[in-house]
């Protein structure tokens, strides 16, 4: 409880910061705006895709990585240098790699169990939470995982689900995400 309530009053102090310095820019708004809807639209594409059809398409990942990687790095760039937002394109294109390299060398161990396409989507999933900082890229890996063990145990109790039963795992890291980006 403290820890989220301490994600919460660093988000509003990142917010009064930006709002506060000498000359906010309402175009970094706009783009944080916009990268905001992107996720939303993104996000319930490949949840319903990965869900009825346990794929997520290259064609929305991709899309889904450089429209935000655009988004998230030109509002850094835009931002005032005392906003708060500035500089933000290192932890962003870090979490990024980070995130996409951690799920990959999940994708070999699991030989193939977490598939390609969960690691494509962690590309941009990266972006989203490196751009808040390093503590929300690990909340928003260990989110994922805790609703993907969520939903499994779920599966096995109600739905009968065996060892070799397949289950989305997109799903999972797209909550998790959301999760960091609402609180």
């Amino acid at each position: 409880m403290v820890s989220r309530l301490a994600k919460v009053l660093y988000v509003i102090q990142l917010i009064t910061q930006y709002l506060l310095s000498d000359a906010p820019n309402p175009v970094v708004l706009i783009l944080l705006g916009c990268a905001l809807g992107w996720f939303i639209v993104c996000a319930a594409v490949l949840l319903n895709i990965d869900i009825r059809q346990h794929r997520l398409p290259n064609a929305w990942t991709g899309r889904f990585f450089v429209c935000a990687a655009v988004l998230l790095l030109a509002t850094t760039v835009t931002a005032a240098e005392a906003s708060g937002l500035d500089g933000r394109w290192l932890t962003t294109l870090l979490g990024s790699v980070g995130y996409t390299g951690l799920m990959f060398v999940l994708h070999v161990f699991t030989r193939g169990g977490l598939g390609m396409g969960d690691v494509k989507l962690a590309a941009g999933l990266g972006l989203y939470t490196g751009f808040i900082g390093v503590n929300a890229l690990v909340a928003g890996f260990m989110l994922a995982f805790i609703v993907g063990g969520v939903q499994a145990v779920y599966l096995v109790l109600f739905r009968g689900a065996k060892k070799t039963t397949r289950i989305a795992f997109g799903p999972a890291l797209l909550i998790g995400c959301s999760l960091v980006l609402v609180t």
